[in-house]
């Protein structure tokens, strides 16, 4: 038996052939590719129906708040105290607004009512419960239906607010000017925006 002595060549007409190699590695690339592109293309096809649900939400919620509106109905108005040195009470009217399609809740839980004016902001206490501490600002608010009853302001109905500021500190006095938000759990704000006149009466209409 002869032996070969040296380094071992492979013959020129021997070639090494790699074509199965490098069709396994592609068939690889391309299956990881269609994966990724797989869980790209759900992902953005979820996003997108959720985003659309979530848009619909906005857009019904935008709905119903347009259609359970209040409006302010006639004057404000204040009345001093006996001195007439101080606003006591407000009182204003609200009513479903002319495009109102759905009531409105002003019960104690459903609807928070809040007085501000340059050096307060409270929420009003509805039943009211005032404490003996001259320095804590408290209002207290109540609403009487003029017509309609209940706790619901449905169409054609009115309601008579009444916001009691004898607890102000300070005071709600001449020239100043205030707010008073009446917010239902369902609907949109109203907003009560007056200043006081230079010289209080008795009972004052607040345009």
């Amino acid at each position: 038996m002869s032996r070969i002595n040296g380094p071992y060549h492979v013959p020129a007409n021997i070639r090494v052939d790699q074509r199965g190699i490098t069709g396994l590695e592609t068939a690889i690339v391309l299956i990881a590719f269609v994966v990724v592109a797989s869980v790209f293309a759900f992902a953005v096809l979820n996003t997108g129906l959720l985003s659309s649900e979530k848009s619909k939400e906005a857009a019904l919620g935008g709905l119903e708040e347009t259609s359970a509106t209040l409006s302010i109905r006639g004057k404000v108005i204040a009345d001093a105290n006996a001195g007439k040195t101080a606003i006591d009470t407000l009182k204003f009217n609200l009513t479903p607004a002319s495009t109102s399609s759905e009531p409105v809740e002003l019960s104690t839980t459903g609807a928070v009512v809040t007085y501000l004016d340059e050096n307060q902001g409270i929420n009003c206490q509805n039943p009211q419960a005032f404490d003996s501490d001259p320095h804590t600002a408290e209002c207290s608010w109540s609403a009487a239906w003029l017509i309609g009853a209940g706790a619901i302001v449905d169409t054609g109905e009115q309601v008579e607010m009444t916001i009691i500021l004898t607890n102000l500190t300070p005071l709600l006095i001449e020239k100043k000017e205030f707010s008073v938000q009446v917010k239902p759990n369902k609907g949109a704000i109203v907003i009560v925006n007056r200043t006081l006149p230079g010289e209080l009466q008795g009972i004052t209409a607040l345009r």
